[in-house]
């Protein structure tokens, strides 16, 4: 399924989405930008125990996880259970962790904070991510 914006077809914009965010601005502003990329739903955690509770009770067909969460807490294990789901994830980070997700996953697509509409647009449409 495509979708054709501009007379250029594109992948289809996952529907259910998961945004894993611990600073409540950026969390209402990128679940604005994702709605305005065409998500259907989007369901916000802001910590380790909310993003796992919502994983068992929805599927998800894409994740943005902000990497460094409050309380000293990551998201690798919210990413590690979305893997075992097949779910297509991408971390959000304003840091230079890469070490610590490629210790972990191997490569990963990774957003950099802040980041522009467009490049949401991009990586939600990046099918290869």
């Amino acid at each position: 399924m495509t979708t054709e914006i501009n007379g250029a077809d594109l992948p289809a914009v996952p529907q259910t989405v998961l945004l894993v965010e611990d600073n409540a601005m950026i969390a209402m502003n990128t679940e604005a930008l994702l709605q305005d990329l065409g998500v259907e739903t989007v369901h916000v955690a802001s910590n380790v125990a909310q993003a796992l509770a919502l994983i068992e009770a929805e599927r998800f067909d894409f994740a943005l996880l902000d990497l460094q969460l409050g309380d000293g807490e990551n998201s690798i294990p919210i990413a590690s259970r979305l893997v075992e789901h097949g779910t297509r994830i991408v971390f959000a980070t304003g840091y230079g962790e890469a070490p610590l997700i490629s210790d972990n996953f191997g490569t990963m697509p990774i957003l950099k904070k802040p980041y522009s509409f467009e490049e949401l647009g991009r990586i939600l449409n990046d099918t290869t991510a």
